[in-house]
């Protein structure tokens, strides 16, 4: 196989009532763009399962720990011990479908409301004005309305219109992941 490049999954189906410990799902896993096999997880809290070769399974998680940022449990555990840790392909395949779930649910909400973010907001806090409450009005126009209310209204401080961004930059936004 050629060198790994990249490490995607395609057509996941999470099963949120069965996620307990872990997420429970099933998706495609590809290697440069190419599909390789399935990835799964029951959802009770063990490893992942893969329906390919234990040889690739190993050089990816390889690949994985060579080229991922490392992390710290600190910095999702208030409290946690500061040692780095590798990325591993577990943690890898964890952190794609927790992403993948992000932005579903952050395209939902889009969907459903004009959502302001400014500087006072922390990850995932907003305002939101839902478009079911200004029925017979567009959304651009329920947009343009609340662009003009925040912008006048002092108690924001650098508000920003995330159905106004490219979705990547509203998302990297919403969950602090780098800002805009």
């Amino acid at each position: 196989m050629e060198e790994v490049k990249k490490i995607e999954l395609k057509s996941i189906k999470h099963y949120e009532g069965m996620s307990e410990e872990t997420f429970c799902f099933e998706a495609n896993l590809y290697v440069n763009g190419k599909a390789i096999g399935r990835v799964s997880n029951r959802g009770c809290g063990g490893c992942h399962d893969y329906d390919f070769d234990w040889k690739e399974e190993e050089k990816l998680n390889k690949w994985c720990k060579a080229n991922l940022p490392k992390w710290k449990m600190s910095d999702t555990f208030a409290g946690s011990d500061d040692k780095e840790l590798d990325t591993d392909l577990e943690m890898h395949i964890s952190n794609l479908v927790c992403n993948f779930l992000e932005k579903k649910d952050l395209k939902r909400e889009l969907n459903k409301a004009v959502v302001v973010m400014d500087d006072t907001c922390d990850e995932g806090e907003s305002w939101k004005w839902r478009f079911s409450k200004y029925k017979g009005t567009s959304k651009t126009e329920v947009i343009g309305g609340v662009n003009n209310a925040v912008s006048k209204d002092k108690t924001f401080v650098n508000p920003v219109i995330l159905n106004a961004l490219p979705f990547e930059k509203a998302f990297n936004l919403y969950y602090k992941k780098g800002g805009v």
